[in-house]
């Protein structure tokens, strides 16, 4: 059976994807007021990144990542390629399980090992990745709406919080744009808008691919809209002299909020974001590194390889880091320069330019 996505379960994977955990652990405030500043540019060139990766199907006949590989560099390239891209998404996979655990073990179950968290939720995981890519997308479009409304909830609350002071947003414009740019990249355009890379194996299922190259910009406009409100808040509540002194500040930023001051401990909704978030984007990470997997070996049954996919998330997400400020530092500092720029621009970039020149300049000689 040919498997096929409509736009709007695409357009709600990539919503869930690109909050996962960045509306939760995915905070960066040096530019103090001006956050808003590295929010707005990251998002823009977030729109590029988005648009760069539909080129790259459009040139490669929307095959999967692999094939265009093959296409553009040759048949040997792309099986390397294809295999290190592979352990990348794997890897990534394990670091949003790790952040997941993380958080859930801070906020709720303070005695449990994390490896007993990771483990539960990789079989969540795990099933939804077995049941195939058509259960995963239209379990995310029914989470979408749950994900809108429980965040709509929050901002309004959060704005209306008797300690909310819009004195806390202000004076604007006084970072300098060292600061700001530094801000932007690579961290605030590789995470999240840059991991949209692994969507280059679930776009070739998509049924109407003009849909997706008019509107897929909608999906990462309102991730940035809501990153950029949720941003307002936190920076609101808890001032820019605090803010940093937190590891989860939008969970901090909740707890100083109510609902007509009976109903508190507001931040359990952030649990069920990083729920859903997290469930999704490690599905999609893990469900990219199986699809590759499959197609460099077809031999081998899909349930054998969807094992050894789990495995390698759960290896890589309990060796990763011993602490959260590690983990947080290698996230957000070390990842971003080394690998996600690479993989998600500078190997994409030239793809697309060895793609350009084999259609439109080797055909004309």
């Amino acid at each position: 059976m040919t498997v096929r996505l409509a736009p709007v379960e695409v357009f709600s994977l990539m919503i869930n994807f690109l909050l996962g955990s960045a509306i939760v652990v995915g905070w960066n405030f040096e530019a103090n007021q001006d956050v808003w500043m590295t929010i707005l540019l990251s998002l823009g060139i977030g729109v590029g990144i988005f648009y760069l990766f539909i080129l790259l199907h459009s040139l490669g006949k929307w095959g999967n990542l692999v094939e265009v590989f093959e296409l553009g560099l040759g048949l040997w390239v792309s099986k390397i390629l294809g295999f290190i891209y592979c352990l990348y998404f794997l890897y990534i996979a394990g670091r949003v399980l790790k952040d997941f655990s993380f958080f859930i073990g801070e906020v709720l179950f303070h005695n449990i090992p994390i490896w007993v968290i990771s483990f539960t939720f990789l079989l969540v995981v795990f099933y939804s990745c077995f049941l195939g890519i058509e259960a995963i997308a239209r379990s995310s479009l029914i989470l979408c709406g749950f994900t809108g409304v429980i965040i709509l909830v929050l901002l309004v609350f959060g704005f209306l919080s008797p300690f909310f002071e819009i004195s806390h947003l202000t004076p604007v414009l006084r970072t300098n744009w060292k600061q700001v740019l530094s801000s932007v990249f690579p961290t605030g355009i590789t995470f999240p808008y840059g991991e949209l890379i692994v969507f280059t194996m679930v776009f070739p299922y998509v049924n109407d691919t003009n849909s997706l190259r008019k509107y897929g910009w909608v999906s990462v406009c309102i991730t940035g809209v809501v990153l950029l409100a949720a941003g307002e808040m936190i920076l609101g509540l808890l001032s820019s002299e605090t803010v940093n002194l937190y590891i989860f500040p939008f969970v901090k930023a909740l707890e100083l909020t109510s609902f007509l001051d009976f109903l508190s401990h507001l931040e359990a909704f952030a649990v069920l974001l990083n729920l859903i978030g997290g469930f999704v984007k490690i599905s999609i990470f893990m469900y990219g590194g199986l699809m590759i997997l499959s197609y460099l070996f077809p031999k081998r049954k899909l349930n054998h390889l969807n094992i050894i996919s789990a495995i390698t998330i759960f290896l890589f997400s309990i060796t990763l880091s011993k602490n959260i400020i590690q983990h947080l530092f290698i996230g957000l500092k070390i990842v971003p320069l080394y690998f996600h720029i690479p993989f998600q621009l500078i190997i994409p970039i030239i793809l697309v330019i060895s793609l350009i020149i084999k259609k439109y300049i080797v055909k004309s000689i």
